[in-house]
């Protein structure tokens, strides 16, 4: 009943958090190519959880000298692919806060190393994951266009309409393998 207004709440907080932060200049044509450091936040959805295995073999593949860490919540780990080659930072709801917001220990796990890009593969609102993205401080941060995607990525994805979550992913492998 209430979860759109703590959602709400949710996020209007993090645009007042994130609204003096000075983003840095990036060059998007080699800032993929040259990172040594990505961070993946995992969808999630269940359905759009089970959907990730070829953007993971992607990020092995592009990736393959560089760790790339993966962001999950708890719930959802069962549904994920094969994801023992990466290290991995899990949290659950008790973990965020009334307003769908990471407490401190979860922002220190995240915080804990530096990060080049980072990857939200959320195509729906997921606050928490959204909120982790740019708290991770990456210069390059890239989701999906959603509402109020502005606040935390400064690359965005526009895909085609369809309910089909290897379509919209395979989209994005396409749109990032351009860099």
């Amino acid at each position: 009943m209430f979860e759109h207004t703590r959602l709400r709440v949710g996020t209007s907080y993090a645009q007042f958090h994130f609204r003096s932060t000075r983003e840095p200049v990036v060059r998007f044509t080699e800032a993929i190519s040259v990172a040594k450091q990505p961070i993946v936040f995992l969808p999630e959805i269940p359905e759009e959880a089970s959907a990730v295995d070829m953007v993971l073999k992607f990020f092995v593949q592009r990736f393959h000298t560089s760790k790339v860490t993966l962001v999950a919540r708890k719930e959802i780990l069962s549904r994920l692919p094969d994801h023992r080659s990466f290290p991995l930072v899990t949290f659950s709801a008790e973990e965020l806060n009334v307003w769908y917001l990471p407490k401190s220990d979860l922002l220190r796990k995240v915080k804990k190393s530096t990060f080049d890009v980072a990857f939200d593969l959320n195509i729906r609102v997921a606050l928490p994951s959204s909120f982790l993205c740019r708290a991770s401080q990456a210069p390059l941060r890239i989701g999906f266009v959603k509402p109020n995607a502005d606040c935390f990525y400064n690359f965005q994805v526009q895909t085609g309409p369809s309910n089909n979550c290897v379509q919209v992913y395979s989209q994005l492998l396409k749109c990032i393998e351009m860099f």
